[in-house]
């Protein structure tokens, strides 16, 4: 005698998975999140350390003054220009990411040996203090990413 039944899944038991892979994917959109806005900081915070080193080359292979000015032109972005007159610029002006903003940034200004007055911290945050990061300056030009 064979069974009525055939070989397979019936649509409940597919219904079943399909519910728990749903309840499993709703408990890590929260996670992914987060990683998500830490990845965008992280991104950002690395962007202005490259601008800031580069502003330091340039300054010493031209033997010009230059300064990285923060929220210039427009809230969220930042550039490199002539110290000079602090509008002159030396390329494009670079834009934060998505919710990623500047908290009381202070203009790196490199003398033509590539050093500052004193050092200075720029923080890129987007508003979750557990993921806000710094770059700190050194008087001798060095840039770090904390």
């Amino acid at each position: 005698m064979t069974s009525a039944r055939e070989n397979g899944f019936s649509l409940i038991e597919l219904m079943i998975v399909v519910g728990l892979v749903a309840v499993l994917a709703a408990m890590t959109i929260p996670q992914m999140a987060g990683a998500i806005k830490q990845y965008e900081l992280l991104t950002a915070g690395q962007q202005v350390v490259s601008t800031v080193r580069a502003a330091r080359l340039q300054a010493v292979a031209k033997n010009m003054a230059l300064t990285v000015r923060f929220d210039y032109p427009a809230a969220g972005q930042f550039q490199v220009v002539e110290t000079a007159d602090l509008v002159t610029p030396v390329g494009t002006p670079l834009t934060l990411g998505n919710d990623v903003a500047f908290d009381n940034p202070t203009d790196v200004d490199f003398t033509t040996s590539g050093r500052i007055a004193a050092p200075i911290t720029v923080t890129v945050t987007n508003g979750d203090d557990d993921y806000d990061r710094t770059i700190s300056v050194s008087p001798s030009g060095q840039v770090r990413l904390q």
